[in-house]
């Protein structure tokens, strides 16, 4: 009964799987670990419940792994195999299996397509990694006057020409789902909100590419974005990644981060900086999920704020 992160050394999109873990059922029928099998009541376990990960779906799901036949109140029980039980480890939505354990370079990264996934080992990193903890699994919260407000979530539209973005999988508690469709400007926006809000992706290599090969386009692409209410660059790398030599390129970084402040400054197109892709994603989905809520606010007769006397 372990928990498992898993990195991809190219992206550094980082996975987790957890379990197998006892479960048993309450009072009201819902699923709960036995994390107290030492009381003097039987704990009554159902089976094993674990969060696993489906490759195909890029998505960590907790499924139950295993069910006994007849309930089990003795841990020891748990692994023996005269338990009749029944096995399941494959995904509802696709019917492919789940994995629990990923061994090295065993399931490549679904989201660069270059690199695998590999357990996180400390001892490989310079210093300790970071480890951001997982985005928020509940919906927006809207509160004034003393009720809920109840918004409703937004739909976003995904550029169809981005085939390595983001698919917003992991939002469903901020969006209503997603469409693939042109986008005249960038690469994210919401759908009714086309023309006020853009999103370009960017990352270091199509950053520097921008700047330095394809200059004229991205010039046109910044005087285009200057004319929404609501626009920024987005950049998949931290700026230390930005300040230093391209293995790939003989572009001068002080250049690419100049021309990159310059249009900044000229256009008034905010530039943001996020460590990876996955941080990327979030940040992107909580801007876009917030410009809706703020909209439709004042938009249907209520205050633009989030929290009365906060945000």
């Amino acid at each position: 009964m372990t928990n498992n992160e898993y990195i991809c050394r190219h992206c550094h999109y980082t996975i987790q799987t957890g379990g197998p873990w006892p479960y048993r059922k309450d009072e009201d029928g819902d699923r709960v670990l036995c994390t107290d099998l030492g009381a003097q009541e039987p704990a009554q376990i159902l089976g094993l419940v674990a969060d696993m990960y489906c490759p195909t779906c890029d998505a960590e799901k907790r499924y139950v792994m295993v069910k006994y036949k007849q309930p089990l109140s003795d841990i020891c029980d748990i692994w023996s195999s005269c338990a009749p039980r029944k096995v399941s480890i494959t995904c509802r939505k696709c019917g492919e299996p789940l994995l629990l354990a990923i061994p090295p370079e065993a399931v490549n990264c679904p989201r660069c397509q270059t690199g695998s996934f590999e357990p996180v080992d400390d001892d490989l990193l310079e210093s300790p990694p970071k480890r951001p903890v997982r985005p928020p699994r509940t919906p927006l919260v809207v509160r004034q006057r003393g009720r809920s407000i109840p918004v409703p979530k937004p739909i976003v539209i995904i550029d169809s020409a981005e085939h390595m973005g983001y698919t917003f999988c992991r939002f469903s508690n901020w969006f209503d789902g997603s469409v693939r469709k042109r986008l005249k400007t960038g690469d994210y926006s919401l759908v009714g909100f086309e023309d006020e809000i853009t999103i370009e992706r960017k990352t270091l290599a199509d950053l520097v590419n921008s700047i330095i090969t394809d200059r004229y386009d991205f010039i046109q692409k910044c005087e285009r974005m200057s004319s929404f209410p609501k626009s920024c660059i987005v950049v998949e790398a931290p700026l230390s990644a930005v300040k230093s030599q391209y293995e790939w390129s003989h572009a001068q970084p002080n250049a690419v981060l100049g021309s990159l402040v310059a249009a900044q400054e000229r256009w008034s197109i905010p530039v943001y900086f996020l460590d990876d892709s996955v941080l990327a994603e979030e940040f992107v989905a909580s801007m876009l999920s917030k410009y809706h809520a703020y909209r439709w606010l004042e938009t249907n007769g209520y205050d633009r704020c989030l929290i009365e006397g906060d945000i």
